[in-house]
């Protein structure tokens, strides 16, 4: 590595991102495979970036229903953390993840500093076409093969990409 290349890779990464990782919830792992891969995914997703020093939560782990009125909605309550944290990577596949896409693709800040990672046997469905209309906007957006990309670490590659990129962007602006 050439010192250019040394001093380039010691800065931004020393840049340390606030991160939402949106997908299945973790709490009780489903007897369904595929969901069981995805929450294993998320919960491996979040402690390889943990481990690079980056503050990752889920924001099952932040949202709190019992507060009064529409402050204890939750679908409120994570819009507001979505503009509070510098990334938000969504693997878009339970019926919250997909909700969570379609906010972002509603709203332009979100979008900017947003992932949105679907199957690609679903890109041609509801929830893909939320997430178009999210990357129109600015979102990061992209297919992923399943089995094979959750298997060999491809998706957690492709989200390790994009906190580089925005790591970069940071530290410049």
């Amino acid at each position: 590595m050439t010192e250019i290349q040394e001093l380039l890779a010691r800065t931004v990464a020393s840049r340390k991102l606030k991160i939402l990782v949106f997908g299945p919830q973790v709490a009780t792992i489903s007897p369904d495979e595929r969901t069981a891969k995805l929450q294993k995914k998320r919960i491996e997703i979040r402690e390889k970036l943990e481990a690079l020093g980056h503050h990752v939560r889920y924001a099952e782990e932040l949202v709190d229903p019992s507060l009064p009125g529409l402050m204890g909605n939750p679908v409120f309550q994570e819009m507001i953390l979505m503009r509070e944290y510098d990334f938000v990577a969504t693997l878009v596949e339970s019926p919250g993840s997909v909700v969570e896409a379609t906010l972002i693709a509603g709203d332009d800040e979100l979008a900017r500093k947003a992932s949105l990672f679907i199957d690609h046997d679903y890109r041609h469905g509801l929830a893909a076409k939320a997430c178009e209309m999210a990357q129109a906007r600015g979102c990061h957006f992209t297919t992923y093969k399943y089995p094979n990309d959750l298997d060999e670490c491809n998706l957690y590659g492709m989200i390790a990409d994009r906190v580089s990129h925005i790591q970069a962007v940071k530290y410049i602006f």
